[in-house]
């Protein structure tokens, strides 16, 4: 299979572009940090662009390579913890080595003199760094606590809850992506309760990625489905909607060795697409959720459901397809106008492939 456009943005690729963009926010914080609180001078500004590079290089690429790609492993408590204490003792450690060199190269000493020095135990032990350890502390925690909750509700949701964007119910135009696997009760039974349960979540987890890169936002998992979903904007701009299904086939191929090897089987799966008018708000009292209702919603579902019929990995309505500016690497099929399972309307659908 033919991944062209889009694969070229390789994971190590945008995991180093994610490094660049961390890396430059704390130099600026650097600055920013001894403009507002330290006697401005070119040495305290170049010890912020110092410490700041140090911190958001090695901070980011420890949180990409570590424990993004391991957090699976943890529960939340342990995580939380295990980046509060690394960024602890990464700030402080920075914060104190920098200062301890910039100390040095004024007094003209070397490095082991100037730790030894009155002005540098006074600085270690009278107040000012015990305040950047508290300080680093409250502020790693309170972060990286927040980070997790983030990930835990959903891209952006926490924020939607905190600004009420969604407290009172809203119309909008979104696009609608039901993903299911193939064949999931055989695998169940094959697999069994426990094994299969990992393999969903490696699934999941395997795929994620390439609904973040295609700007869409997980709205629930049911069993073995997972439904994407988009506003219009993101989902039309580069044809966002899908690029994301040949992404998730580009990343499961790309990881194809791993379930060969765990679970004795390539994962295949089918989509269904459509595109309308929801609402969109909160609902729930003691578990309070941003769900979206409506009909388009539901003709999501149906069309996923028609791939078995047709024997089409993937479907979409023609609402969807005169919206999108599709790419000379696909090429539409018509279907034919379809009535839904209960629905009274046709509905006209199209698969897409990938073009010879």
């Amino acid at each position: 299979m033919r991944r062209r456009s889009f694969t070229i943005f390789t994971e190590t690729r945008k995991a180093w572009h994610s490094i660049f963009q961390s890396t430059l926010l704390m130099m600026i914080i650097g600055v920013l940090y001894v403009l507002a609180f330290v006697e401005i001078h070119p040495h305290t500004v170049a010890n912020g662009l110092i410490i700041g590079f140090i911190i958001g290089f090695v901070g980011s690429t420890v949180e990409t390579f570590v424990f993004t790609r391991r957090r699976q492993r943890f529960t939340f408590s342990v995580l939380l913890a295990l980046r509060t204490l690394f960024y602890l003792v990464l700030v402080c450690s920075t914060v104190f080595w920098v200062a301890v060199y910039h100390a040095s190269l004024m007094a003209s000493m070397t490095v082991t003199e100037t730790i030894a020095t009155p002005k540098v135990e006074k600085f270690l032990y009278e107040g000012e760094f015990l305040q950047i350890v508290v300080f680093a502390l409250g502020v790693s925690f309170l972060v990286n606590f927040i980070r997790q909750v983030n990930r835990l509700l959903g891209h952006n949701a926490l924020l939607m809850f905190i600004t009420g964007k969604y407290h009172q119910p809203v119309e909008e135009e979104r696009i609608f992506m039901f993903l299911d696997l193939k064949s999931s009760t055989s695998i169940a039974e094959k697999l069994g309760n426990i094994k299969y349960h990992e393999f969903l979540n490696e699934f999941f987890h395997d795929i994620s990625p390439a609904i973040v890169e295609s700007k869409g936002t997980i709205y629930q998992y049911v069993g073995d489905e997972v439904v994407v979903t988009w506003t219009k904007a993101r989902g039309l701009r580069d044809a966002n909607c899908i690029a994301c299904y040949f992404r998730i086939a580009a990343a499961i191929h790309l990881k194809s060795d791993k379930y060969e090897s765990q679970f004795g089987f390539l994962p295949e799966f089918k989509a269904g697409y459509h595109y309308g008018p929801v609402i969109t708000g909160e609902i729930g009292d003691v578990k309070r959720e941003i769900v979206y209702h409506g009909d388009t919603v539901n003709t999501a579902a149906r069309i996923r459901s028609e791939c078995t019929t047709f024997k089409k990995d993937l479907l979409l309505s023609g609402e969807l397809l005169r919206r999108l500016a599709i790419s000379e690497y696909l090429s539409p099929e018509s279907i034919g106008r379809i009535r839904l399972r209960g629905k009274e309307e046709e509905v006209e659908l199209f698969s897409i492939l990938e073009a010879a």
